[in-house]
């Protein structure tokens, strides 16, 4: 027998899961939006020839750019933590940050895959509560529904389908209770 406490308690654990499902979707573009950018990293840190290059666009943000020219032995300087910055050469910066790639893609498939049993979970507590709520529905006489004689319900059932009468506004259970 499933009672109205269960079932709240099923709607509040349907909640909990579908703002669990909000936050990884917010990680996840955050976490997209990183990795592209960090494409475009490597793919201009990588794209200026060894012998070095002149008149190099470098932006700095707010759509400010500075021309400038990159030395044969320039390097970078890449942020490598709790804003402690390290100069090093360019390839060894690319290659940093592929690293840093590969760790954020990892992390992208985690949290699909959490993402994913969490929304298996949503669908089955939900379909639980579903049949609890249509369980509750048939073991409680709703008193708004007046029972026919007997020569009447013959006729109501052989002329349509009755359909299903909802508690009044405080008694109807939803997946919001």
């Amino acid at each position: 027998m499933v009672d109205r406490e269960e079932l709240q308690r099923l709607a509040r654990m349907v909640d909990l899961n579908r703002q669990k499902m909000e936050r990884i979707e917010e990680q996840l573009s955050k976490l997209e939006a990183i990795h592209q950018d960090q494409s475009h990293v490597v793919r201009a840190v990588r794209a200026i020839p060894d012998e070095g290059a002149e008149k190099i666009l470098v932006p700095l943000g707010s759509g400010v750019q500075l021309v400038v020219d990159v030395q044969p032995d320039a390097g970078a300087v890449v942020d490598i933590g709790t804003a402690i910055q390290a100069e090093m050469t360019r390839k060894e910066a690319a290659d940093l940050i592929e690293k840093r790639q590969k760790e954020i893609s990892e992390l992208i498939e985690s949290l699909k895959q959490e993402f994913d049993s969490s929304e298996q979970t949503v669908r089955s507590l939900a379909a639980t509560f579903n049949e609890g709520v249509a369980t509750l529905e048939k073991e409680t006489p709703t008193p708004e529904e007046p029972h026919p004689p007997e020569d009447e319900l013959e006729s109501i059932t052989e002329d349509k389908p009755r359909s299903r009468r909802r508690r009044g506004i405080g008694g109807e259970l939803t997946l919001d209770d």
